[in-house]
């Protein structure tokens, strides 16, 4: 008995066979046609007879990880499809002669042992998670009997030092001091890029989507992304990225006085030779070279412009609810959970009322 089934762009395959008196299922996916995934039905049906039938147990890992993703996550984006590429790879060199029916825990806990020699902690936790959601896919298919990722553990490397991540007050103040008295009109499209992630805590791939219907007399609509890999635009990280965000006035003042000269396509923050939106590259250089102007101890990329924004509000007593809301987070657990930090000053200030208090006892 078999049976084919059509999954987005391409076709599962299954097979029936005999084991031990029950009945299971064999099944490939990633079939490109209907008469390729016949074919193979044809060959296993084939092989049953010959005797030369192996079952999907003695698949390869990796391989099943491969047609794993490219069957349940076709509506990945960009990005998560270059994670799932990366995990395969990685899947592929420290995992390559294990078979889905030698999968065990010890194996297992010793990959993810290995890993945490050579990456970061965030890098070994998704791999972690990518390798838990295919092999309980294998589970749910019964191509396994058991589940061998219960109870696994796993480290890694620190990531970069928080610290240089974000901008103390003295030098975001005089980041925003210098670029804005740079004449309007002598601005590039890069310092407008940094004074507006100052003055939102939006994502490169949000400010470089930006278009001039976002645009209102006091604050910004966040409501796409730009993918600058596959040069398209793209929804929002998630639905809380989906947001309007209050700025200064002098802001909007700032960037109708700009548009006359850069207003000739729809992208706000575009490259006048391409017709696109600035890359993350072009904008990180005009950042290091306004940090050395100012002379800034810290040199951070755009992204800490995020950080800056989100820890001077929240060090300046703005509520971690709003703030958590203005970032397009999902919860403030996870604004909670980056921003464990203050700025150095309100850290000084804390530890001084700290023993204060504890003098008075």
């Amino acid at each position: 008995m078999a049976d084919i089934q059509k999954r987005g762009s391409k076709y599962l395959a299954r097979v029936t066979y005999k084991e031990n008196g029950k009945y299971k299922k064999k099944s490939k996916s990633g079939f490109t046609t209907l008469s390729a995934a016949k074919s193979w039905i044809k060959q296993q049906e084939a092989n049953k007879t010959n005797g030369s039938f192996t079952v999907d147990s003695k698949q390869l890992f990796p391989d099943y990880f491969k047609s794993w993703y490219e069957l349940y996550k076709t509506d990945a984006s960009d990005a998560q499809q270059r994670w799932y590429k990366f995990a395969h790879h990685i899947y592929s060199e420290r995992l390559s002669n294990v078979t889905l029916a030698k999968l065990t825990r010890p194996i297992l806990q010793h990959f993810l042992n290995d890993l945490a020699k050579d990456y970061a902690f965030s890098t070994v936790k998704k791999l972690k998670t990518y390798l838990v959601q295919s092999i309980k896919g294998a589970l749910y298919d019964n191509l396994i009997s058991t589940d061998p990722t219960i109870g696994l553990t796993y480290t890694g490397k620190d990531g970069k030092n928080r610290e240089l991540k974000f901008l103390e007050e003295p030098q975001m103040k005089a980041l925003i001091e210098y670029l804005t008295t740079i004449p309007v009109f002598e601005r590039s499209v890069s310092d407008m890029m940094i004074i507006m992630a100052l003055n939102t805590g939006a994502r490169y791939e949000e400010v470089a989507a930006l278009t001039w219907g976002d645009i209102t007399n006091n604050s910004i609509s966040i409501n796409k992304a730009w993918d600058q890999v596959s040069r398209k635009v793209k929804e929002t990280k998630n639905k809380s990225s989906n947001r309007v965000i209050s700025v200064p006035n002098n802001l909007i003042v700032d960037l109708k006085a700009w548009s006359p000269i850069h207003d000739n396509n729809d992208f706000i923050f575009c490259n006048d030779e391409t017709g696109l939106p600035q890359t993350s590259n072009a904008a990180n250089k005009k950042l290091q070279k306004a940090l050395i102007k100012i002379k800034s101890p810290k040199r951070i990329t755009f992204h800490g412009l995020r950080h800056t924004h989100a820890s001077w509000l929240l060090s300046s007593g703005v509520d971690v609810k709003y703030v958590s809301e203005r970032l397009g987070h999902s919860s403030i657990t996870m604004t909670l959970d980056i921003y464990t930090h203050l700025l150095q000053t309100t850290r000084t200030n804390e530890a001084q009322k700290s023993v204060r208090l504890l003098s008075q006892l």
